[in-house]
């Protein structure tokens, strides 16, 4: 799994800041981002625990998705508060309230397809209940005895017009 940072790392963060340094020396200090560091230090402060390890991912249902973005936007509760509250990550809530403010609830609670689509359609079936294949072969059976047929007429037609023209044998008649 990839860490941006360590526990090491955040932990003497953690550990400059109960000192009193402020955000940006921490981020001096430690090589952290300025914008993580503030957004640790807000989380710290609203529920306690110093957070040093990635979120774990969280599989939403759309009951979560639906509780995360209306405490966001009805409770008037902050991202740092919706986030601690519901255990997820931050990037994840901004994802689901994009969603919402663009498509509602329709598009943030819309489950889409898992997997990679297929490269090749799979064979409709058509009126009468036959894949694309069965109703090929069926055209192409039709088609051979329709090719069969039009030859023994055409056989037939030269027959008739060799005895016309008396070309070919002869039946005896005497």
């Amino acid at each position: 799994m990839y860490q941006k940072h360590t526990k090491e790392e955040w932990a003497t963060a953690y550990k400059l800041h109960m000192e009193g340094y402020d955000s940006p020396s921490i981020s001096r200090l430690t090589r952290l981002e300025l914008s993580e560091i503030k957004r640790h230090i807000r989380l710290y402060r609203q529920t306690g625990v110093w957070q040093t390890e990635r979120k774990k991912n969280v599989r939403s249902t759309p009951a979560l998705r639906k509780a995360a973005v209306d405490a966001v936007l009805k409770e008037s509760l902050s991202y740092a508060e919706t986030v601690a509250k519901y255990d997820l990550s931050f990037c994840c809530l901004k994802k689901w309230l994009r969603k919402y403010r663009h498509g509602g609830y329709e598009e943030l609670l819309a489950i889409k397809p898992r997997g990679r689509p297929p490269k090749m359609p799979k064979p409709k079936k058509s009126s009468n209940g036959m894949s694309e294949l069965e109703r090929l072969r069926e055209e192409n059976e039709y088609l051979k005895a329709e090719n069969a047929y039009l030859k023994k007429l055409k056989a037939l037609d030269q027959e008739v017009n060799a005895e016309m023209f008396g070309i070919g044998p002869r039946s005896s008649e005497n």
